[in-house]
């Protein structure tokens, strides 16, 4: 059990050491904005019940059977949209980088019979133990003071 849950959190770090890696392209047009699997792939998190595991990680939600450690149902993430497109940089021989964006929230709960997914600016919430997308909200803007 402890080799499945350090297998778990190993995989999770990998999935965030790419996604925090991963490098702005260029083009004519300036930085583009990475596809939207990026981000999906990027999002990881581990929570559990007294029945099972839920690990999120390469764009999925995988549940696994607390006593033996084994998978019992995989599922994939709603796809996630990217920031907008970036404005070009003001000089291209300035040498001046934008910053990449900023990491997207995320992180699961699991409370009743309920499984709540934070991914990005919204939150998904999927019954227990089916795994079958119940709700979806988006959360509000937060207001700059």
């Amino acid at each position: 059990m402890r080799r499945t849950l350090i297998e778990i959190i190993l995989c999770l770090a990998i999935c965030s050491i790419a996604a925090t890696a991963y490098g702005q392209h260029t083009s004519d047009d300036g930085p583009q904005p990475p596809p939207a699997v990026f981000f999906k792939l990027g999002l990881s998190g581990v929570t559990g019940d007294s029945q099972n595991v839920y690990a999120m990680a390469g764009g999925k939600i995988l549940q696994y059977d607390i006593s033996s450690m084994s998978l019992q149902r995989t599922v994939d993430l709603p796809d996630i949209a990217g920031p907008p497109k970036a404005p070009p940089p003001p000089a291209a021989d300035s040498g001046n980088h934008r910053p990449p964006p900023p990491p997207q929230s995320h992180g699961l709960w699991a409370s009743g019979n309920s499984l709540y997914v934070l991914a990005g600016p919204f939150i998904y919430v999927y019954s227990v133990p089916d795994l079958t997308l119940q709700n979806t909200v988006q959360l509000p803007k937060p207001e700059l003071p």
